[in-house]
């Protein structure tokens, strides 16, 4: 039996003005308000298909798929913060899209076509992009959450290229996560 791979698709941040307003934004989350596990900041992508468990001869025929793929590179204004499922129930703290979200969702679009062509349906839920900056464990402090966030909603962190998606390979720690880029698929050739 061949061996099996936890990988995402993902759109790695980079940049390193981009990150370390990440980490400046990471710093200002109240940590009294809530119990928070940061993600580390080489670890921050916008996640773009989560697989789970796959073979490598299925890693390799979604790269052959998706290396079909046509989409001219665009730039994204990432600005904002914001929960995830809601503000009453945080589990996720992110980065948002403010600018070319709509390029965003039609590349979204593009990669879940072309992977309905090997047999992985499309998503159910809407694709929000975004990029996760931590995890809330619990909150003490709801209203001191909420004003705390409201103070981040608008921050502007920097503008990006979005050139290319990678999969990664996800190997779980007790520490956290480790990533590896498996490979890189350009955009346009």
């Amino acid at each position: 039996m061949s061996e099996l791979l936890r990988v995402f698709l993902s759109i790695d941040i980079e940049d390193e003005l981009i990150l370390s307003v990440i980490r400046e934004i990471q710093s200002r989350l109240d940590r009294d308000a809530a119990k928070m596990k940061f993600v580390e900041i080489h670890n921050i992508h916008f996640t773009w298909r989560f697989f789970g468990n796959l073979s490598v001869d299925a890693i390799e025929k979604i790269r052959l798929e998706l290396s079909t793929i046509n989409f001219a590179p665009f730039e994204i204004l990432i600005q904002g913060v914001g929960v995830f499922p809601r503000i009453q129930k945080p589990r996720v703290v992110w980065v948002g899209v403010a600018e070319n979200s709509e390029m965003m969702e039609q590349l979204k679009s593009k990669t879940d076509s072309l992977l309905s062509n090997i047999g992985y349906k499309k998503e159910r839920r809407k694709f929000t992009p975004h990029a996760t900056i931590a995890r809330v464990k619990f909150v003490r402090d709801r209203q001191r959450f909420v004003d705390n966030l409201e103070s981040t909603r608008d921050v502007r962190v920097g503008t990006m290229r979005v050139d290319n998606i990678r999969i990664k390979k996800s190997t779980l720690t007790p520490t956290g996560p480790i990533y590896e880029t498996l490979w890189e698929i350009p955009l346009e050739r």
